[in-house]
């Protein structure tokens, strides 16, 4: 979901000597500019932080998610991911994106997964997009998140869509060109 460039703009800001510094190591580390550290911090609090807790996110510890997911079987984690899915997301899409479509409902998995600190890649070839998700989360997450992500697909009337996970990574492939 890409926007037409807009010129860019200068911006003075004021801040703390000892953030600044911290900026400074962490765009050193990165092997990137302050600047365009600043650009992604920006980017990620526009894209995400200022509405995520609004839309019903919070932060949760990664093996509190996992014990909790023990709990239940496979069946039961898609029960829930479907009913949570039904319940929220063209509501949370909405809030992130303004619009609900294929495209914004990509963009919002795909910040959500960056934002989650996941690696990942996302090809797109023409209008089949293929993910790959290193979680490290065990089965019982990819479950969770197939059942999220197969709910969206199938609200959109997307047939083209594949799913496939082992103990740390999710993938699946989507094509979102529109049934006849």
């Amino acid at each position: 979901m890409s926007s037409p460039q807009l010129p860019k703009t200068s911006v003075t800001f004021r801040l703390d000597p000892e953030k600044l510094k911290l900026l400074h190591e962490e765009a050193s580390n990165k092997q990137i500019s302050l600047n365009t550290l600043a650009n992604q911090i920006i980017s990620s609090y526009v894209d995400w932080h200022s509405s995520a807790s609004q839309a019903g996110f919070v932060s949760l510890r990664k093996q509190l998610i996992m014990r909790l997911l023990e709990k239940f079987s496979g069946k039961e984690i898609l029960s829930i991911s479907e009913e949570i899915a039904g319940a929220t997301t063209k509501d949370i899409v909405l809030l992130l994106r303004k619009k609900y479509t294929i495209e914004s409902s990509l963009n919002v998995i795909e910040t959500w997964i960056k934002i989650s600190g996941y690696p990942y890649s996302h090809q797109i070839d023409g209008t089949l997009h293929s993910f790959i998700i290193q979680h490290e989360m065990g089965p019982k997450w990819s479950i969770y998140l197939s059942g999220l992500y197969k709910h969206i697909f199938d609200c959109f009337g997307l047939k083209k869509v594949d799913f496939d996970y082992t103990e740390k990574s999710l993938s699946f492939e989507v094509d979102t060109e529109k049934p006849t």
